[in-house]
């Protein structure tokens, strides 16, 4: 009788230490997942940017800044792209003969 009382303590000493250890795995996995990673100084820099533009600061700009009548009038072109260098010595009247070499036509 004195073992079956012995076991039976055991039994519910057991299952409260499981009981326990289940409840300490949760917590530390909560605050695991509820606990932030960034720093101070990153959370300080992320925050949103005020979207509103000051019509002062573009009045400025506008004022130092001012493109001179000769440039008004001047039409540049675009730099010659490397396709339009090789189309131009390809219509230089030369032919490639089988062997390599240029000849002219």
């Amino acid at each position: 009788m004195k073992d079956l009382k012995l076991g039976k303590n055991i039994l519910i000493i057991s299952i409260l230490t499981l009981l326990t250890v289940f409840a300490w795995i949760g917590f530390q996995v909560y605050g695991a997942y509820t606990k932030t990673t960034i720093p101070k100084i990153i959370k300080e820099l992320i925050q949103p940017l005020n979207p509103r533009i000051e019509e002062s600061v573009i009045k400025e700009i506008k004022e130092k800044y001012q493109v001179p009548s000769e440039e008004l009038n001047v039409v540049s072109q675009p730099p010659a792209s490397p396709e339009t260098e090789m189309e131009e010595e390809a219509t230089t009247g030369q032919t490639a003969t089988q062997s390599g070499n240029l000849e002219e036509e």
